[in-house]
């Protein structure tokens, strides 16, 4: 039931045009990446950054929850500052050419430099933007960490089970790697819904119906059309 009702809000929030498949990827990592955006700031308090990140998460968890709080008001009031104040506490936390390079799978190897290029900074822009419009339904949550699992010495796997806006129970799974030095997010499953996964499969319709290049200028579109419109 609760991945019918994660289904039909991810529906419900999309429009016509095809580019906006995007958004039931950001959708769901945003269910994620609300807990983590302090993770560098926690991390370098630490003796050893690539010690057991599960300590490091939940005191980054307790300190992201308090700004939410306090800069809730700019939700309304100055949308653009509050995504200033998320791009500058999210983006150290994820390693977003590795998450780009995964998402866009065999694209990627085909893609010129500029293509990469215009492609990963597109790809950015969308993340930050749909982060900072879905991440206010979340200020809330009371995260519960539930354990990791290490994979080696420079991957792990951290379990954390929240609440939605309904009090429905939400189990994620954070999967990180160890990049220079410090643990980053890569991945991020939702209810048994794997993030990069899903974008690779809706990244890969687009590009094998219109190009790669028709696919970018879209995206540039539509993350243009959402700067101008405060409601984005």
């Amino acid at each position: 039931m609760k991945n019918m009702t994660m289904k039909s809000t991810m529906k419900n929030t999309m429009k016509n045009s095809k580019i906006n498949k995007f958004q039931q990827y950001f959708f769901l990592m945003v269910m994620g990446l609300v807990f983590v955006p302090l993770f560098v700031q926690a991390q370098t308090a630490t003796t050893d950054q690539t010690a057991d990140p599960a300590p490091v998460m939940r005191a980054a968890i307790e300190d992201v929850l308090a700004q939410l709080k306090a800069h809730e008001t700019l939700y309304q009031t100055d949308p653009e500052q509050l995504r200033a104040i998320v791009a500058q506490s999210a983006l150290p936390n994820l390693y977003i050419n590795r998450m780009a390079q995964l998402a866009l799978a065999k694209h990627w190897r085909s893609a010129s430099v500029q293509q990469r290029e215009i492609y990963v900074r597109e790809f950015q822009r969308y993340l930050i933007r749909t982060y900072t419009t879905t991440l206010y339904l979340y200020r809330n949550t009371s995260p519960e960490m539930l354990g990791g699992k290490n994979k080696g010495d420079n991957k792990s796997t951290l379990k954390i089970r929240v609440k939605n806006d309904r009090g429905e129970p939400v189990i994620l799974f954070l999967r990180l790697e160890i990049h220079n030095g410090i643990w980053k997010i890569v991945d991020i499953n939702v209810e048994g819904v794997s993030l990069v996964i899903t974008a690779r499969g809706i990244f890969d319709e687009e590009i094998n119906q219109i190009g790669i290049d028709a696919f970018l200028k879209s995206m540039t579109a539509q993350n243009d059309k959402a700067a101008l419109n405060k409601n984005e």
